[in-house]
């Protein structure tokens, strides 16, 4: 099996610019954190929790917008709405961000309302061959 990388059809002087331009849009100053275990649910509120000293991962720029298509899912007798997510942070960051971490939004250009606001990344997005940030689906926390 042949280790020589294939050729890519994208410029790296493409992806840099379009990576450059994703940064600058970022509007957000975000902390991704995960906490240590043991984890789990708690068994009043049947959210998951987790225990001991929270580590800092990230701390820097980034983006949060949604997906204009809410979905419905009936719960009980209820209709709930859920709309998708995202976070996005530079494409060039080293940390390993993973599932249950936490985002915290410090400061916004736009938007007061959004400082403090949580959020708990669900799933990370892979594939792409030009990708211009790293993305994350996440899910605001209370």
């Amino acid at each position: 099996m042949s280790t020589t990388p294939t050729s890519s059809p994208i410029s790296a002087y493409s992806r840099q610019w379009v990576r450059n331009r994703a940064t600058a849009v970022m509007e957000y100053t975000c902390r991704i954190e995960r906490s240590g275990v043991p984890e789990g649910y708690d068994e009043d509120t049947l959210i998951y929790t987790a225990e001991g000293v929270a580590t800092v991962i990230y701390e820097g720029t980034c983006r949060i917008w949604e997906v204009a298509n809410a979905s419905s899912v009936v719960v009980g007798d209820t209709d709930v709405y859920q709309m998708t997510t995202n976070l996005s942070i530079p494409w060039d960051t080293p940390e390993e961000i993973k599932r249950y971490d936490v985002v915290t939004i410090l400061t916004s250009h736009t938007d007061d309302q959004m400082v403090g606001k949580r959020y708990e990344i669900q799933t990370v997005a892979k594939a792409g061959e030009l990708r211009a940030t790293r993305r994350f689906e996440v899910t605001g926390l209370m």
